[in-house]
């Protein structure tokens, strides 16, 4: 599993690629498990494939994620720090993320390949938020609160059409829909 950070500040929609400039310690690990899994396949044949993921979420999400930190203070009718929200950040639903690891794992022409897992379609931070507080009535973001990184890249995401052409995946779950799945969990759990 691999991570969009990987590409680093490339522009968006970003294509699959072994170049990228990762800015984390932790999207530098990946990227650099990305070259040596692929240094492997071309030296000896290993069997691999990397999905690099985009904004994943839905039910049972950790609680210190964008989405259920949202929903979290939107059903506790809190105040809440958030950025300006200007930023698009692609988004793809867990169900869509698991169908692609099952056909990447049967399926023979992937192997030694990267392939990006999202959407395609980047939604505005600021839309989710305001999506979020009207359909559950509560919650008050604090817009500006939260500055931007100076590394900050205003819109992220992916171009799929080698996981649609190659793995003959593209994800299938509508994100509003998803959206509610996942507030559903949220409000069966913990109120």
């Amino acid at each position: 599993m691999g991570s969009s950070g990987e590409y680093g500040n490339l522009k968006s929609p970003q294509k699959e690629s072994s170049i990228g400039n990762p800015k984390s310690f932790y999207t530098k690990a990946k990227f650099l498990a990305t070259k040596h899994l692929l240094n492997l396949y071309k030296d000896k044949g290993f069997p691999v494939t990397i999905l690099r993921l985009y904004q994943a979420y839905g039910p049972r999400q950790d609680i210190n994620r964008f989405i259920p930190i949202v929903i979290d203070a939107c059903l506790k009718n809190k105040k809440f720090d958030c950025s300006d929200g200007k930023q698009f950040r692609d988004f793809v639903h867990v169900e869509d993320v698991v169908n692609a690891i099952l056909i990447s794992i049967r399926n023979s022409k992937v192997k030694g390949q990267i392939i990006n897992i999202g959407s395609g379609k980047p939604k505005k931070i600021k839309n989710i938020i305001n999506f979020l507080v009207n359909r559950l009535n509560g919650g008050n973001p604090c817009y500006g609160k939260i500055k931007f990184r100076k590394d900050e890249i205003l819109k992220i995401y992916p171009d799929i059409n080698k996981s649609k052409k190659i793995l003959g995946w593209k994800p299938i779950i509508d994100f509003k829909k998803g959206l509610t799945e996942t507030i559903n969990y949220y409000q069966k759990i913990n109120y």
